[in-house]
């Protein structure tokens, strides 16, 4: 099995049709721009989710406007004539990305794997723990305008 991290160049579409197969997807992290909640060397699990189904605070993997693959955090979405936008920044991040259309979401975050424990997402609790994260991380830039 070939280890795939944020840097290979296929990724995305690795990814893609992983998720297309089987519903899941995973890889291992690296960066730091989402600590404390993801750090360099994790491993996460990515699950195949409609865009109906995304909500502020959901972690994903994205291709951003420069075609590459991203693990951030949603913060808003933002409808732009009859497209849909979403807004995302790291954790660890000073500033947010630039929106992107929500279609280029490949997938949610379902599990952290750190250091032989796995912290499974999909748990009430930590879905609205991972909520409440995005709505302070939204007020804290409801002024900063995304690009």
């Amino acid at each position: 099995i070939r280890e795939h991290t944020l840097e290979s160049p296929d990724i995305l579409r690795t990814a893609r049709a992983e998720l297309l197969r089987d519903g899941f997807y995973r890889f291992r992290v690296n960066g730091s721009t989402m600590r404390p909640t993801i750090a360099d060397g994790d491993w996460l699990t990515i699950e195949q989710i409609s865009t109906a189904q995304l909500g502020a605070g959901d972690i994903v993997l994205l291709c951003t406007s420069s075609q590459t693959a991203v693990v951030h955090r949603i913060l808003r979405f933002e409808q732009r004539h009859s497209t849909l936008y979403v807004v995302t920044r790291g954790d660890a991040a000073e500033g947010l990305d630039v929106s992107v259309p929500v279609s280029n979401v490949v997938g949610r975050v379902l599990r952290i794997e750190s250091n032989g424990v796995r912290h499974d997402l999909s748990t009430f609790w930590r879905r609205l723990r991972t909520r409440l994260t995005g709505w302070l991380n939204r007020w804290r830039f409801r002024k900063v305008k995304s690009f």
